[in-house]
This record gives C-alpha cells, structure tokens and sequence, in this order.
C-alpha cells in the first residue's frame, strides 16, 4: 500500500517512542497506528495477506514473550497462533535473515541451533 517498514535497533522515530519496528507512509509521515514495539529488529517479511513476519534478537512483541520471531498482522497486533521456539530462553540468539518461498513457508537464517526443539543449525524452514 506505499508503506515502508523499517527494522532496526531504536527506541525513537520521528520524536515518538517505536521499539525496533515502524511504519511510515511514502512520503515519510510515521504510521501512528501501527506500533508492534518489539525490540531489536533486524529481518522483516510481508507474506500474501499483508501479515508481517518478524525475526530480530527481541524477548517480546506487543507485551508478549516471543523468542527472536513473531508474526502480527497488519495493523501491528501480535498474531498469537504463530510462535515457533528458538532455543528457549533469555539467550536465544537473533534470527538475521528471514525469506518468503513462493508456497508461503518460511525461511530463517541465524544463531539458533533448535526451532521447535528439532535441530536446525542456523538455518530452518518454517512449514
């Protein structure tokens, strides 16, 4: 819809408080209603049905605990039936790289050796 997404490691966009994830318009204005405030974000991904896949080294989305990688819907609110595991715990490494396959599934690239406690040195596909 000419939105832009931006990821990143900041607390600030605009003089209004964004943790990690933000939206703004083509012409720069800061989607005031969109805010996921999720920490660290360092890959995003739109799937079909607008819904944005997130992978970063954040704890928590919308207040929620999520472990490097969460889904929220286009408005920003945090999908609460995707929650894969990555390495459970307060020093789950970050997830660097996500990727979109042309059948929807998803691919995730980073530190993590185990998602869904199944073995998957730093890369995963997510079906």
């Amino acid at each position: 819809g000419g939105r832009i997404l931006i990821g990143g490691e900041f607390t600030n966009l605009g003089g209004q408080t964004r943790n990690g994830i933000a939206r703004v318009d083509a012409d720069g204005t800061l989607d005031m209603a969109f805010d996921p405030d999720a920490g660290t974000v360092e890959a995003i991904v739109v799937q079909a049905d607008q819904r944005i896949i997130l992978g970063g080294g954040f704890t928590s989305v919308g207040g929620q605990t999520r472990t490097r990688i969460a889904r929220v819907d286009a408005n920003g609110a945090l999908d609460a039936t995707f929650n894969p595991n990555l390495n459970a715990g307060a020093n789950a490494p970050f997830v660097h790289a996500l990727a979109l396959q042309s059948d929807e599934k998803i691919v995730l690239g980073g530190q993590f050796t185990n998602v869904n406690e199944t073995p998957r040195p730093r890369i995963a596909r997510l079906i």
